[in-house]
């Protein structure tokens, strides 16, 4: 059997290193095993010279569409944006008339279209996307609705208030606009309605040769998290653990340490100002430092998506203490597989019984590494590719997608 023509429209490099490019990497990968693949960039951003030569190494690279700025217009456009379900420049950007061509002709030559994310779909400025899949692997009402309750202000809880009922608008229709959803979470099926159409694609991670820890292990008494700490739901976390949490830890066991990896970690561990936390910045390999670890702490409390570093802390065999709200999306049992705690009370004690008991940490990352092979590895993830494939190229016809208004 021929294998299907394929157009990946991807927001960001496959080599980029973030949580997003680790998600599009694997989906590229079980992409190009399932059919003949070509890859566009759709992007407001540069990539560097490296990014480029990597992805074009592996994959083809048919295209770069340039994202242009496309502001709001007057009362009438401002109206339908906060408004209408069915209007495109929900981030202010767009394409040229030599992009859209560009675009019409790579649509004619494939059997599917695997968008990532509704950022690209939208500032592509096409609403119908016959015999497509949209990547939802995380979407604005969720994130909004998540937000609202951590607002510290009445103004900014009004417009987390108008984001989320914008936005709920918006994905009312994504069935009727896309062949096929791929969302990153069960509870993710229900909101988009469900069906065979609707299917999920976890993140996850390659499977991590075995790591040297990059601290003595005299000196390997600490707790780490990853991330990028510009981004709100990190922040926002590691603040509440901070201010809540590590009090306790620091009273308990003195000579423990936070580390922090990723980006404004520097600036953040000095404005924390907090006695034995250490930013690190951006590590280009990140398995000798989390080898270092005790423990992973993800203590995030707002974000719609799921946490790739907690598919990363799984394969990397590294105990993980995470919030309800970080393990969402992964099928976590606490106490076999992580600690999971509400209140920082429960957070605290998880930490200081991870710094304490060696069998603890063993019998963690022994069964969360057999749930990451299962679910969350390389293999598993081409599988939900294939079955997300599968139903996007069910739908080809623009007619088979049950139009709304």
């Amino acid at each position: 059997m021929k294998k299907p023509r394929i157009l990946f429209l991807c927001a960001v490099p496959p080599f980029g290193g973030s949580g997003a490019s680790i998600r599009t990497l694997h989906i590229a990968r079980a992409l190009e095993q399932i059919g003949d693949l070509q890859i566009a960039l759709t992007s407001n951003r540069e990539w560097t010279d490296d990014q480029i030569e990597r992805t074009k190494s592996e994959f083809r690279l048919v295209h770069m569409f340039r994202l242009l700025p496309r502001p709001l217009g007057g009362l009438v456009d401002r109206f339908r944006h906060a408004t209408s379900a069915t209007h495109l420049n929900t981030h202010a950007l767009g394409v040229s008339d030599a992009d859209t061509r560009i675009l019409n002709q790579l649509l004619d030559v494939s059997n599917l279209t695997w968008i990532h994310t509704f950022k690209v779909a939208n500032s592509l400025e096409r609403f119908f996307w016959p015999s497509s899949v949209i990547d939802v692997d995380d979407y604005p009402s969720h994130f909004a609705a998540s937000a609202l309750p951590h607002a510290p202000l009445l103004v900014p809880k009004l417009k987390r208030l108008r984001d989320y009922f914008a936005w709920r608008r918006r994905e009312s229709v994504w069935r009727n606009r896309f062949s096929a959803l791929a969302v990153c979470k069960d509870s993710d099926i229900g909101h988009f309605g469900g069906g065979s159409r609707v299917n999920v694609v976890p993140n996850g991670f390659d499977v991590p040769e075995p790591a040297r820890p990059r601290l003595p292990v005299s000196e390997a008494h600490c707790l780490g998290m990853i991330g990028d700490f510009a981004y709100l739901p990190n922040l926002d976390g590691v603040t509440w653990f901070v201010r809540t949490c590590w009090p306790a830890v620091r009273a308990a066991e003195p000579s423990a340490t936070l580390r922090l990896v990723g980006k404004d970690s520097i600036d953040l561990a000095r404005r924390l100002s907090s006695e034995g936390i250490v930013g690190l910045g951006y590590v280009a390999d990140t398995g000798p430092e989390i080898a270092s670890w005790s423990a992973m702490i993800v203590p995030t409390r707002l974000g719609g998506g799921t946490h790739l570093k907690v598919a990363e802390g799984l394969a990397r065999k590294v105990p993980i203490v995470t919030t309800p709200h970080g393990a969402r999306g992964y099928n976590l049992d606490h106490c076999r597989h992580a600690m999971i705690a509400s209140d920082s009370v429960h957070f605290s004690k998880a930490c200081i019984n991870l710094l304490r008991d060696s069998d603890l940490r063993d019998n963690l990352t022994a069964n969360g590494r057999e749930l990451f092979e299962a679910n969350y590895s390389p293999g598993a993830i081409k599988r939900a590719v294939e079955k997300s494939v599968e139903a996007g190229l069910a739908y080809r016809d623009s007619s088979n997608i049950e139009l709304g208004r």
